[in-house]
């Protein structure tokens, strides 16, 4: 179940990076991206951020997040303040975001999936 968080926050700290150095501005309207916590809407993940059948342990998957995460706040810190406002690109649901709130739908998608693991773990014996 990690897995997806660490390809996600992968995924975007690549793009955050690419679009920092290509990307032309394009600044727009900031998004409810705070309704990514809401489980009750179902979201199907994109073929890139579905785990496959490898099996990693608990420490590897830890790892993995810790280097994704430190990846996306080297990029962040490094950047530009005003190219994180003023360069985006598309989400799939909530359509072009700003580099600052792509940063901070990863916290978002975290507590989402933090969530998950919860009612999972409730419901074992």
């Amino acid at each position: 179940m990690l897995e997806h968080p660490y390809l996600i926050e992968t995924s975007i700290a690549a793009m955050i990076a690419h679009t920092l150095k290509h990307g032309e501005s394009q600044p727009v309207e900031e998004k409810p991206i705070h309704l990514t916590v809401d489980r009750s809407k179902k979201v199907e993940a994109p073929d890139f951020a579905r785990p496959d059948n490898r099996f990693f342990t608990r420490h590897e998957l830890e790892e993995k997040l810790h280097q994704s995460r430190q990846r996306l706040r080297q990029i962040t810190e490094q950047a530009n303040p005003a190219d994180l406002e003023a360069k985006s690109f598309p989400h799939p649901i909530f359509g072009p975001l700003n580099l600052k709130q792509w940063v901070e739908f990863v916290g978002y998608h975290e507590q989402r999936h933090l969530a998950q693991i919860e009612e999972i773990k409730a419901q074992l014996p």
